[in-house]
């Protein structure tokens, strides 16, 4: 059992929905094109998403018109409040749905933060037990913080080391089975900046272990709590991303991602990230954070697969929860 970050991994939500941010996340070294449109937009009272779907059209819900279910929640940050949504509607051809969680400024509400997950169920004839193993999944973190439109000022020389959260959907399809299971899962995130070459890495599950979360999804698609310890769990995994150039903008995109575990052997894996610099510096003057999306693709040497799709958050020292006295 690998042991760290204690008080910052016990639920993905706490640092996802509390400090997250993020809109367009595809940014390189070369001349970017102009920003995407926004995925979310809150007034203090409606929350608007506009998901990229992935045949390059959009999808548009808002809590107006398509709220499931919506209930509040804590978040840390000081002088925030926070809810949770989940929208969703049906049609003739299946299911879309999104859960997110925003935390939002009490003295200006459209200074807000979110983070959640778009999914498409296609063929689905009931909203009762939606499975995530067959959906199509686009994460996203957005909010005023990481706008790229409003790019940060990076610094040209010094490193920063941040920690925070990732959690999203862990599939596994076992050797000779016919379709995988899907569970959510929360884990460490760690991420090394290096400005003065413009370039990050980052490591899910190098700090402390991938574990099964089961609150969010549980709730939204209806599963029953405590089903169990499942066959092949997401502990002992870690998902390396390699050193990725940082565009002017504060924006990250790289390809070059490698899935290890001690006691299984893993024979391929590949995968890709993408992230985004705060706006706003910490006291020594590098971003206060960074959040993004990733995923992970995996083989291993007995024919079973496996993939992780998640988001993430992580901090700067200053921004991390105090660890408790020993």
């Amino acid at each position: 059992m690998k042991h760290g970050l204690p008080a910052i991994c016990p639920a993905v939500a706490l640092v996802l929905a509390a400090c997250a941010g993020g809109g367009d996340m595809a940014d390189t070294v070369s001349a970017a094109p102009p920003p995407a449109p926004r995925i979310t937009d809150f007034d203090g009272e409606v929350l608007r998403i506009s998901v990229p779907r992935p045949d390059g059209g959009r999808d548009n819900l808002n809590s107006l018109r398509d709220e499931w279910y919506s209930w509040s929640w804590f978040p840390f940050m000081p002088n925030h409040a926070g809810r949770r949504w989940t929208l969703g509607k049906s049609d003739r051809d299946g299911v879309t749905l999104a859960y997110a969680l925003v935390s939002w400024d009490n003295d200006d509400p459209t200074d807000y933060l979110s983070a959640g997950f778009w999914m498409r169920f296609d063929g689905a004839t009931t909203t009762r037990r939606l499975d995530p193993a067959v959906a199509t999944i686009v994460p996203f973190v957005d909010g005023r913080e990481l706008d790229p439109a409003a790019p940060p000022e990076l610094p040209l020389a010094g490193t920063a080391s941040y920690a925070g959260s990732a959690g999203g959907v862990y599939r596994y399809r076992a050797a000779g089975a016919a379709e995988p299971v899907a569970e959510e899962f929360t884990a460490a995130m760690t991420l090394q900046a290096d400005f003065a070459a413009g370039a990050v890495a980052g490591c899910i599950g190098c700090v402390g272990d991938i574990a099964l979360e089961r609150e969010h999804l549980y709730a939204i698609l209806g599963w029953r709590r405590g089903e169990g310890d499942i066959e092949h769990p997401p502990a002992g995994y870690e998902i390396r991303f390699a050193l990725t150039p940082v565009g002017e903008a504060g924006g990250f995109e790289g390809e070059h991602v490698s899935v290890t575990h001690p006691d299984r052997d893993v024979t391929r894996s590949d995968g890709a990230w993408s992230g985004r610099f705060s706006s706003r510096p910490a006291a020594d003057g590098t971003p206060r954070l960074a959040a993004g999306q990733a995923r992970a693709d995996f083989t291993e040497a007995d024919g079973a697969a496996g993939s992780f799709d998640s988001v993430f958050t992580v901090l700067h020292p200053e921004l991390l929860p105090a660890l408790p006295e020993e």
